[in-house]
């Protein structure tokens, strides 16, 4: 007889810091029947905010709630409430505070499966929170597949660092907004510091975090056009003697998260510049395969390339 494919339980882990919207978040999909196909649910609260879980609600769908400590947050905890609760499915409202990988670390019982996991952003209280513990929550971003920003107001905030912020940190993430009212806003147009409709768009040197986020993510926008910049010469091993990573250095997080962001080049007097020269490099901009990217991406075909002097700020800012 063939043998019956294992049934994993899927864990649904929503992560985001106190008051984001967390438990608004599940309860309205609880309640609009999302989880509905699953005979058994159980929350995992590890948190308790000021909106608390309608019991009637719970029970209309089946759905179980234990909330745990810090301390409870165990292996041995989930496997008590795997013979208490017997889910079919698991919906883990996270502690924002906590790391995310701590889920992992902990281990989880067997047939057990992360499943998705999103995070969840009040955009009111998202800058303050930003520039305060950027560390915690850009964790939460990188480990998620979609980050939901809530109570957004596309007349006062500018969605567009928003989005940048995130993508910088995990560059496939899925980004939505929601207004007050929860509806998903959409056509979100960036208002951008440079004229794309430039025979030759010049790039400032406090601009290319923008451009490097932008410029990856729509392509039709960008491919064919031209630009001039300032940029680091940057060289891996696995690249032909010509091309190099037109770079520059980048906080995507915090002070201690410096990393090095560019786009492929391809020069044909590319050997004749040094490691970490700096260049004025004027490009047209197309989208191709590449094994670096391991995806397709910008390719930056030099036109020009002359020597430069390093810009006043070196780091790059989102």
């Amino acid at each position: 007889m063939p043998q019956q494919e294992e049934y994993l339980i899927p864990i649904f882990f929503i992560n985001g810091q106190l008051e984001s919207g967390k438990t608004t978040f599940i309860s309205q999909l609880v309640e609009a029947g999302q989880f509905d196909d699953a005979q058994k649910k159980l929350i995992i609260a590890c948190e308790e905010g000021e909106v608390e879980y309608d019991a009637d609600v719970l029970k209309e769908h089946g759905v179980d709630l234990a909330i745990l400590t810090e301390e409870e947050f165990t292996k041995k905890k989930f496997e008590e409430l795997e013979k208490q609760y017997s889910p079919w499915a698991i919906i883990m409202e996270y502690n924002g505070m906590w790391d995310p990988k701590r889920l992992a670390e902990v281990g989880l019982p067997e047939g057990w499966a992360l499943y998705q996991a999103i995070t969840i952003m009040n955009a009111e209280t998202f800058q303050v929170q930003w520039n305060n513990m950027q560390s915690i929550m850009a964790e939460s971003v990188k480990t998620a597949e979609s980050v939901i920003f809530n109570r957004c107001d596309v007349d006062t905030m500018d969605l567009g660092s928003f989005r940048r912020s995130m993508k910088v940190l995990n560059p496939a993430i899925d980004i939505i907004f929601e207004d007050k009212n929860g509806e998903i806003i959409t056509g979100i147009n960036e208002v951008l510091p440079y004229d794309m409709d430039a025979e030759i768009i010049d790039i400032a040197d406090s601009d290319f975090g923008i451009w490097f986020v932008d410029a990856r993510e729509r392509h039709d926008a960008y491919d064919g056009k031209i630009f001039r910049f300032k940029a680091q010469v940057f060289r891996i091993s696995s690249m032909d003697g010509d091309d190099f990573i037109a770079s520059r250095k980048a906080m995507t997080c915090c002070e201690n998260d410096i990393a090095t962001v560019g786009f492929i080049a391809e020069c044909r007097q590319g050997e004749s510049f040094e490691d970490d020269e700096w260049l004025t490099i004027t490009a047209r901009m197309a989208y191709e395969h590449r094994d670096e990217y391991n995806a397709t991406g910008p390719v930056l075909k030099i036109i020009e390339a002359k020597k430069a002097d390093k810009p006043e700020q070196e780091i790059v800012y989102f």
